[in-house]
């Protein structure tokens, strides 16, 4: 006795194993046969657990990398001012040369893992847009945009720290301000990530909603707090400057905590997820009609 698909349905698509003889066109086909379109369907509803909360981990790690190369190695307890002087700038970077150095190399390794969790973000928007999903690419654009810059960041600095000492501080502090504008200034690419991620949110249909919308407007509340830093370019004293209170650390603080918070919030999306693909399975093999035939 063999099970068979209903005959008559949708083009079947060959099982590998055993064979049995197609009368139309005489060629072995296996008696286990799965409809194409039915196969298509569930490629697209695969789903990798493992992979998704790998991902999401590595905002952990971002942020490990550079709390560890912040304070640790490169003791920016605070970290210079932008009113020093060249001279007594290079004077502090020879003086904590290995520090820095060590500190680059630890966050431009942590610098690059943005890109694998903010797209742990960005598939959870994927289905709000259906075949036109503006959102989800502008999140991919503007995070390539992101990692791009907190790359360069640890670029200048480590440039700064190798040459500090043996070339003119005017040069030295140059690369200096590069880093840290690159560090605080260009918040415009990540507004516009952390937008499209929150728009995705809460356009997201209900069906597909597994990040809560309070989160949406979470995100939406730190990019109000992070627009202000473009005004870091018209002081070079007080709490407004690239190492001021308002110009950094707020934003250093409010980031770390966004992306832990989010980081949660992924992985009771990727256990929902589970248990919705398991709970399908389940139905579409109790519900699967099946024939006998001699």
């Amino acid at each position: 006795m063999r099970d068979r698909r209903g005959l008559g349905g949708p083009e079947l698509a060959v099982h590998p194993g055993s064979t049995e003889s197609d009368p139309a066109s005489g060629a072995n086909r296996s008696p286990y046969r799965i409809p194409k379109d039915e196969g298509l369907a569930n490629m697209e509803q695969r789903f990798s657990p493992k992979a998704h909360r790998l991902y999401l981990c590595m905002g952990a790690v971002l942020c490990l990398a550079y709390f560890i190369g912040f304070f640790p190695l490169a003791e920016f307890l605070p970290p210079p001012s932008p009113s020093w002087t060249p001279e007594r700038l290079s004077a502090w970077i020879v003086e904590h040369r290995t520090g820095l150095q060590l500190a680059c190399a630890l966050m431009v390794l942590g610098a690059t893992l943005a890109a694998p969790w903010g797209a742990a973000l960005a598939v959870w928007t994927r289905k709000a847009e259906s075949h036109f999903p503006l959102f989800y690419a502008t999140q991919l654009i503007s995070l390539g945009c992101a990692v791009c810059i907190i790359v360069l960041v640890n670029i200048f600095w480590a440039a700064a720290a190798f040459r500090a000492g043996e070339t003119s501080p005017q040069i030295t502090q140059a690369l200096w301000d590069l880093g840290w504008f690159l560090f605080t200034f260009s918040v415009p690419p990540f507004i516009v990530w952390f937008v499209s991620l929150a728009l995705g949110i809460l356009w997201n249909p209900p069906e597909h909603q597994l990040f809560p919308r309070w989160s949406a407007y979470m995100t939406l509340a730190l990019c109000l707090n992070w627009i202000a830093d473009v005004l870091i370019v018209f002081f070079k004293a007080g709490q407004w400057t690239y190492t001021g209170f308002t110009g950094m650390w707020l934003i250093f603080g409010t980031f770390s905590l966004w992306v832990y918070v989010m980081t949660y919030i992924g992985f009771k999306a990727v256990s929902r997820q589970e248990q919705i693909c398991r709970r399908e399975e389940a139905e579409s093999v109790n519900h699967t009609p099946r024939v006998t035939v001699p």
